[in-house]
């Protein structure tokens, strides 16, 4: 299969709009694709299955080679294409594929064969932020949460935030005012930007300043927040969880 046939299945997320039906074909698919995963693929741990087990994965399609670019609805609940039912595992470098053939809707998806791909890609700004807040979290965090929230925190997606916080730049005490002063100037050519995790009862809060473009992002404050206390700081929202794989907002990738 060429690359420029992967290359659209790994940044092509699928829109099958449907009805009830569509959602039951596409669940059975779902459930046929994790079974063949758990049961082929034997390099992972038994964290990384649970993560497989019970989270929803990526519907990635492209066209058959020679298919029609026709992107009717009709066309598209008919005609056969590739389809890969994809899971992101946090801490892993590649992308984890179950292949199959079927049409938009479907119902005759069967898997054929497990493909396993990078993803690294200067497009998908989240995942590897939220493994950078996932590992200070893990040093700095989990001891003082439960067993749900760090699992929330380490197999799923934060949202990412727009924020304005008040952030502290002297955090071991020893800089001068106007040292301050000239850390917080230069982040004036910077964007404040929040990994927020919603937990049990309150919000895990990774906030930091990258460049333009969501570069060079790290963390300056975590913290837990109540949503009154979280939405009181917010701009906007950039992307949602379920956006994890979504490229940044060309609003965003704009120099200020």
């Amino acid at each position: 299969m060429i690359k420029k046939v992967w290359l659209l299945l790994l940044f092509a997320a699928v829109s099958v709009a449907g009805c009830r039906s569509d959602i039951s074909y596409q669940n059975r698919a779902i459930d046929r694709a994790r079974s063949y995963l758990l049961a082929n693929c034997g390099d992972l741990s038994t964290e990384e299955m649970y993560f497989v087990r019970y989270n929803s994965p990526y519907l990635l399609h492209a066209p058959l080679l020679g298919g029609s670019s026709d992107r009717s609805k009709e066309k598209l609940h008919s005609e056969l294409k590739q389809i890969c039912v994809a899971w992101l595992i946090p801490g892993r470098k590649d992308l984890y594929m179950v292949f199959g053939v079927s049409n938009g809707r479907m119902s005759h998806w069967y898997p054929e064969r497990m493909i396993i791909r990078s993803y690294n890609s200067p497009e998908f700004v989240v995942p590897a932020a939220a493994e950078t807040a996932r590992q200070y979290a893990a040093k700095n965090l989990f001891k003082s949460m439960d067993r749900s929230d760090i699992n929330t925190v380490r197999f799923t997606f934060p949202a990412l935030l727009r924020t304005e916080f008040e952030l502290n730049y002297d955090v071991n005490g020893k800089l001068s005012g106007k040292e301050i002063a000239a850390l917080k100037e230069k982040d004036l050519k910077n964007i404040q930007y929040s990994l927020v995790w919603k937990l049990s009862e309150k919000n895990l809060v990774f906030a930091g300043v990258a460049k333009p473009g969501f570069k060079n992002w790290s963390v300056s404050m975590a913290d837990f927040m109540t949503d009154e206390e979280l939405n009181k700081n917010v701009i906007r929202q950039v992307l949602s969880p379920a956006e994890a794989l979504e490229k940044l907002p060309e609003t965003e990738r704009k120099e200020r």
